[in-house]
Order: structure tokens, then sequence, then C-alpha cells
């Protein structure tokens, strides 16, 4: 770790940096304009084959959001982030953490996210501040990551430590009374820069633009800080160690009440929950990773990361059955004071072998993953109390006996994989995965094929064809918020299977570049809840089934040399074709067609002019659809004037604004219930909002 005597070094450096300034050399490998970096075009992804490959050599889609963009947009949630790529819909955003849909499926806390290649909980907000890049994989990933749903997998790559001296401070001040001050601190510990570090570390608070009956406003405070340590212990071996912990403690606003055809229900400023209900997440993760170079052919890597997560969750959970379109009524909170404990820990050991086999070249991986999971949870439920909108809710009263619960499961995976290239033109890459899920001694297995066909036409493009599978188990149907009548009952695990024909190119020079795919997926055995209006109550049923199918187009990279752009666009056709209640449905939260694009233009060597344009079509907001949020395009505009100070340190003020036209919009989320005629939980998109920021870069 930096000492303080090291610490105070760096942040001498930076005050004193005209004297010190030849001792620094950076080295830019972008396309600059005087000296100036710009462009978001990634030449590789490190999730597709679990190790670092071309995107020319990618049987697949992999969007790559890098450091620049997120820097651009001042990105503070993994939403933030991901709004870059059309394929991902933005879902609900209750308990205070993040939900996704990738190709229209969801992607689940505990198998559709990684950190650095290792399965990651994200149940909570993600430290963006922490992140070098993210990467959307799309399609079944199942082969080299196990249980997964088949739209795809998000892997967060965390920065790392740099050889050379960095330090990076910031302070956002924006609307909602946001403050956000980071210092990004990284080097070399010794003169050899064998051993090296970065710390980070990000305090942030905000309030809400909305407002709860007794006309308080929800407050935020929320504490990221991180360590990465790399070791090389000779030239052949280096070690990784990291430390991450966030602590997120803030108001609940569980989202916006609508009529069935999309009229709010009382103030869009009104939260419904009560003025009390709050969410503190408490989270650490702690892990190492070694990569070493065995022999000329063979390498290893391995790592293991253990996650410790407690949360306090104080809800009021309101219920709508007294409340009249118009606002007036009564609404019931009732909810409760819950303590849940997670524990996820990874870890796992690839063997990569480079060589020539009769006169072909085939990048051979084998390997094995672990995940093992537990929870504990202890609920005790609050006396129920009617309230009128405009008034607080006092202080709940607790009823009843302490709901204590706990479940565990561990899963295995071994797979193999071949990436055999035949010659200059072909390639086709083959493998085979075995899994194996245990939860409460019920074991389910699954083995999973892979086969892909890459054409390079030209040095500078590739076709590709793909078949993948995915397979997510899950197990026993447990109550939870939700009551189900088959409580207990074991269902079949969802598969999937997918077909994709794409292709990608590198255009005007590699400055530019492009890809596109048409794909068909289909999931069977799918899962969905289904109220028994007789008891209000639930039941899971199964022996649904999903078609997905749809076209991909992105583009990355410059198209002048002082104008750059990142964009996407999807056309997604998916229907639930098969099930007892919702056959013919489109699933929740999915537009026919979503866009996305951010863009840089060097106006002069210190002015950066950014537009960004993202368009949502019409989508359903619940599982009945019954609830229809209409389609959305919203602007956003950003400027930055650097000023460099010599040549290794620069000073960067920002404006950002988000929305620009104030457009009204819905987001994510939603539910309807028998027990009214109200679309509950929707999260209202927020109006024109504002962030400045001021950068100092050495």
């Amino acid at each position: 770790m930096f000492t303080k005597s090291q610490l105070a070094l760096v942040i001498g450096a930076v005050l004193a940096a005209p004297s010190v300034s030849a001792q620094t050399t950076q080295t830019d490998e972008h396309m600059v304009v005087e000296g100036r970096e710009y462009g978001y075009k990634a030449d590789t992804n490190s999730t597709s084959m679990r190790m670092e490959m071309s995107q020319l050599e990618t049987a697949g889609q992999v969007t790559v959001i890098d450091s620049q963009v997120m820097e651009e947009q001042r990105a503070t949630t993994l939403g933030d982030v991901l709004k870059n790529d059309a394929s991902v819909s933005a879902g609900g955003t209750g308990r205070n953490r993040e939900r996704f849909s990738l190709r229209g499926f969801d992607v689940q806390s505990s198998s559709g996210f990684l950190r650095d290649g290792h399965q990651h909980w994200s149940h909570y907000r993600q430290p963006v501040e922490l992140l070098e890049r993210v990467e959307v994989l799309k399609g079944p990933s199942g082969l080299l990551y196990g249980i997964s749903a088949p739209g795809g997998l998000i892997n967060m790559v965390a920065k790392k430590p740099t050889y050379d001296t960095q330090v990076q401070v910031s302070q956002d001040i924006g609307s909602d009374d946001q403050s956000r001050t980071m210092v990004d601190v990284s080097g070399s510990l010794n003169d050899a820069q064998t051993l090296r570090a970065r710390t980070i570390v990000s305090k942030e608070s905000y309030s809400s633009w909305r407002t709860y009956g007794d006309g308080s406003k929800p407050q935020t405070e929320r504490l990221v800080a991180g360590l990465f340590v790399d070791y090389d212990v000779n030239d052949d071996i280096t070690v990784s160690v990291h430390y991450d912990k966030t602590n997120d403690k803030g108001s609940v606003d569980s989202g916006a009440v609508y009529t069935l055809d999309g009229q709010p229900v009382g103030s869009k400023e009104h939260i419904w929950d009560a003025q009390w209900s709050e969410i503190e997440n408490d989270v650490e993760n702690i892990g190492f990773n070694v990569n070493a170079t065995l022999t000329d052919v063979w390498s290893l890597k391995t790592g293991y990361n253990y996650q410790d997560f407690e949360r306090v969750d104080i809800e009021s959970y309101p219920g709508f059955s007294n409340l009249n379109s118009d606002g007036t009524g009564t609404v019931s909170h009732g909810g409760s004071n819950r303590h849940d404990k997670w524990r996820f820990r990874t870890a796992y050991v690839d063997l990569v072998a480079n060589n020539e086999m009769f006169g072909v070249e085939h990048q051979f991986l084998m390997g094995s993953n672990w995940l093992g999971y537990s929870y504990d949870r202890n609920q005790k439920g609050f006396n129920s109390q009617d309230v009128a909108p405009g008034e607080s809710v006092s202080v709940p009263t607790f009823s009843g006996s302490d709901k204590v619960s706990h479940s565990a499961y561990d899963t295995w995976g071994f797979y193999a994989q071949d990436m055999v290239t035949l010659n200059e033109q072909w390639q086709v890459i083959a493998g085979l995965r075995f899994d194996r899920k245990v939860a409460n001694g019920v074991a389910e297995e699954h083995v999973a094929p892979k086969l892909g066909v890459i054409y390079h036409p030209a040095d500078n493009g590739s076709v590709y064809l793909s078949y993948s599978e995915s397979f997510e188990p899950q197990g026993q149907v447990s109550s939870g918020s939700r009551t189900y009548l088959n409580d207990g009952a074991l269902l079949d695990a969802k598969t999937g299977v997918s077909y994709e024909l794409g292709t990608k190119w590198e255009l005007l020079d590699n400055r530019l570049f492009v890809s596109g795919a048409v794909f068909d997926i289909t999931q069977e055995n799918i899962s969905m809840d289904v109220e028994d209006t007789a008891t209000g109550n639930y039941i899971k049923t199964q022996n649904g089934q999903q078609e997905h199918r749809g076209a991909e187009l992105s583009a990355q990279g410059f198209v002048t040399e002082r104008f750059s752009l990142t964009g996407s666009a999807m056309y997604l056709d998916a229907e639930i074709t098969q099930h007892e209640t919702y056959a013919g449905n489109r699933p929740v939260d999915v537009p026919e067609f979503a866009a996305s694009v951010w863009s840089s233009y060097a106006a002069t060597n210190e002015v950066d002019l950014n537009v960004g344009v993202i368009y949502e079509g019409s989508r359903y907001g619940d599982d009945a659809n019954t609830f229809k949020k209409d389609a959305y395009t919203r602007v956003d505009m950003g400027m930055a004037y650097t000023l460099k100070y010599d040549e290794n340190l620069d000073m960067v003020a920002r404006l950002t604004v988000e929305n620009v036209f104030d457009t009204d919009y819905l987001a994510g989320g939603g539910s309807t219930s028998s027990k009214h005629a109200y679309a509950e939980d929707v999260v209202i998109g927020e109006g024109r909002n504002y962030m400045a920021t001021l950068q100092i870069k050495y």
C-alpha cells in the first residue's frame, strides 16, 4: 500500500510539476490531434475467449465502452455506462440497484455480471469509479462462464496499476445537490517497477428531484474505495491483489404510479414510499489473480474473489387498493425491517496453449471455475397503516415474529475450447462445457457445446457463423417479497439455443470499427409469476418458451481526424411463444427498436464538444402487456476545455447537460396487480439536469 510519505511525494509531484516534468514519458497509441487523444475504438476484448482477443477474431458481438466515454459522460452508475449499447434495456431500480435486460433477456444478479472474468454478485449499485471499461458480450456465454442467460453477459474490467506515476483528482457538482469527489493515484512502488499499486477513492452525495409526502427528499451518501496491487515475481509470473469497498446508504423511491392508459396518478414528483424508508448496502470484495508463463507453449491464469455483502432494508411497501386515479384516497403502508447477508465466492483456473499441430495453429483453452453462494435473511414485519398521499407516515411498529431463512448452493464448471486457424482466411472455434449445481441436496447438471466459423475475406474484415447454448438452473420456488402457492416446488432449468450470423470491418485506414449481426435465440422452460386473484398471492409457472430474433449494428472510432463516435442500434422481435397465461406477449421493458450514439468533436486543440442521442422504442411495463410506455428520444450534450499546464499536467473543465430538451419519458420498471388498476414501480426519467466538473490529470 501507499504510505503517507509515498502519497505525499505523489501529491508533491503534482504541485511541483514543472520541475519534474522531464521524468515522466507518456505514450499515446491512439490517433492524436496536436498531442491530444480522441476516439472510442477498441481493437480487442478480454471477455469472449477468456483471453485478450482481437474483435475480428471473435465469433460474436462484443461492445467495449471505455473510460473515455465514462469520463466524458460523467457516469455515476452502471446504467449511465450501458445506455451506450442499444442491445441493453434498463429495468426497475427498486431497492437501490439497477436491473437490465440484454437482447430482451433479464441479466441476473448472480450470473449475468462479471468483474475481471469472475462471476460477480451485482445486487447493488456498481462502483463505476473503479472501472477501466465495460464489455458487453452478446449471446449465450455458457461455454466459458457457465450459468448465464442467453442474452449475454456484462463484464466490468477494473482499473490496473500503471508503471509511471499518474494522479487524477476530480470534483463534480450537479443538479439535485449532487457532489462527487474522486482521487485516483497510481504508479510503481520500487525503482525496478516490479511492484505497482493503484488506489481510488470516491465520495458522493445527492438528493432527488422527487419528494415524499411530508415534503422531504431522498438523500444518498456513497463511498467507494479500491486498492489494486501488481507484483512481478519474475519475468514469467505476475500476482495481482485487489480490495474494494462500497458503502451506499440512501432513502427509498420504488417508483411512480400510472394508470393503465399511461397517465400519472398524482404528481410525477411524488414518492409513494414512507419517508423513513432506507436501504444501506455495505459490500467488500477481496481477491487475487495470477498470470504465469509456464513454457513457450503453455500459460496459466488463476484467481479467487470473496464478496461480503450486508444490507439493511427498511421499507413500507405501499399498497394502492384505496387510491383514486386523481391521487386522492389513502395508501396502505406495511413493510418490514430486513437484514440480508450474502457471501459470494468465486475461483477459476485456466490453462492456455498456443502451438502448431499438423501445420495448423491452435489456441487451446481448458479450465474450471467454481462459485459458492450463501444467503441469510432476518426479517420482521411492520403493522399496516393507511395514510393520505400528502401526509407523513408515522414510525411503524413491529408485528409478529422474526422470519429467518438461509440458502446456499455451489456450482462447478469444466470447459475446453480450441481456436483453430486453418489459413489466412478461415478459423474454427469449438468447445464443450460441463456444469453441475448443488442446492439443498438437489444436483442439476448440463452439457453445452459451442461451434463457430470465421471467414476473413480481407485483412480488415471477417464474417462469422456461430451456434451456442445457455443453461440456468432455477432450483426450488421460494417465497420472499412475494408469497408463492407452490412454495418448495422444484423447477427445471432454463435452456437456450442461439444461432448468429455476423460481420466486422475495420474501415477508414483502421480508424473506424463497424459490426453487425442477425440472431435467433430460443429459451425453454422459462418461469413466470402469475397472480392468483382469489388470494392475491402468486404461482410460479413453468414450461414457457421465448423466441427472440433480431439484428444489431454498431460503430466505434474516428469518422474524421477531429470527429469520433460510438453508436449502436438494435431491432428485436421478442415474444413469449408458449405459456399458460402470457403466450403471445412481449417481455417487459424490451423495445422493438432502440438506438444510441455518443460523439466527440475536437473544435480546437483545447475544446471538445459532445452530443449524444438515445432512442428507446415503446415497451410494455408488465408481463400481462396491459401497460405500455411510449417511445422517446433524449438528447445529451457536453463541453470540455483542457488547459495544458505543461507536458505532464492537464486541467480539464467540463460541463454536461442530460436531457437537453427536458423530454418527458418513462424509463424501466413496472408491475400490475389485480388489487388495483394501476402500474406501479415505474421509473420516471429525470428532466434536464447539469453537472460541472473540474479535473486535474498528472
